[in-house]
């Protein structure tokens, strides 16, 4: 037999050059393989860890903004409903009510009842400068409806006839 032909150790003819002796001996750890798409590679994962950060952050953030808006509606409506003169505790209830923020610093939320109106506001600190908002809504008065409706109601009464033929005031 040929120097070529003896079965070595490893199972596999000794001189033989192809994948599997590559493989099997030392020759898999000396080959050489380009860089270009390990260094590409590493490129595109930092861009994109650094985009999934950014999307957190504005996820956070608008978690925050939603959820201090609807904590101020919450506040404005519960005061413009208010019948009792309790609208101090109901605002103190919805301040404990605001809860885990998770990108603003110092949350305000304020509630003022007017005559007419309820106004709210809630404003916090972003990383990014201050983010406030404003709400305001009227004070709710059924028995002003009721009048105006029924108001409405006689008009309706008077000028019926008009009405009809289409040529009301």
């Amino acid at each position: 037999m040929t120097r070529e032909g003896k079965i070595g150790c490893g199972g596999q003819k000794k001189g033989m050059a192809g994948k599997e002796g590559q493989m099997m001996g030392k020759g898999w750890l000396e080959r050489k393989y380009a860089g270009s798409y390990t260094i590409e590679t590493v490129w595109v994962m930092a861009v994109f860890c650094l985009v999934m950060v950014v999307l957190v952050q504005q996820a956070y953030r608008l978690h925050d903004e939603t959820k201090n808006g609807m904590s101020l509606q919450e506040a404005v409506e519960l005061v413009r409903h208010d019948e009792d003169e309790r609208g101090e505790e109901l605002v103190n209830e919805a301040k404990g009510r605001l809860g885990l923020v998770l990108s603003m610093d110092g949350v305000a939320l304020e509630v003022e009842q007017g005559k007419k109106k309820a106004v709210g506001n809630i404003s916090g600190r972003e990383k990014g400068g201050k983010w406030n908002l404003e709400i305001s809504s009227g004070v709710y008065e059924p028995e002003e409806f009721l009048r105006k409706l029924a108001a409405l109601k006689q008009l309706e009464e008077r000028y019926e006839r008009q009405i009809q033929e289409g040529n009301a005031p």
